[in-house]
């Protein structure tokens, strides 16, 4: 005679395995663990990189041009007032494409996937990147 599921007994470590409250709880934690190293990482203001910058190669006010930095990637360097000079990587956080100035709302847009970035700190506008432009420090 058959037994039912019911009958047969469950060993300890059979039942630990099938346990769906832990595998949650591990979920969970992970899912935290997560998203906090993400905002963690997102609150790091610091610039790890720099660009030497003569007097002459600065921009006109009110515009922004890019600029090899010392890694050989490009930095996007603006001069948003007389005297306001910032410069970001140029690589958008979300997926990497060339982020542009836009004089005509003074902020940097990355045109992949039509997100905006402020001019004065890189922080993320709209869009979809989770993280703003990684700041670089400019140096005469």
């Amino acid at each position: 005679m058959l037994k039912s599921v019911r009958d047969v007994p469950l060993s300890l470590p059979e039942e630990r395995s099938l346990d769906r409250r832990r595998l949650l709880k591990l979920a969970g934690v992970a899912a935290v663990a997560a998203l906090g190293g993400e905002r963690f990482a997102a609150q790091d203001p610091s610039p790890r990189r720099a660009v030497r910058v003569d007097a002459l190669d600065l921009p006109a006010p009110g515009t922004a041009h890019a600029v090899a930095g010392a890694d050989g990637g490009e930095v996007l360097l603006a001069r948003l007032d007389a005297a306001t000079v910032v410069a970001f990587d140029r690589r958008c956080p979300h997926l990497g494409c060339p982020v542009v100035w836009s004089a005509e709302h003074a902020r940097f847009e990355c045109p992949c996937h039509h997100a905006a970035f402020d001019a004065r700190t890189g922080h993320v506008l709209f869009g979809p990147p989770r993280r703003g432009l990684a700041p670089v420090a400019v140096t005469a």
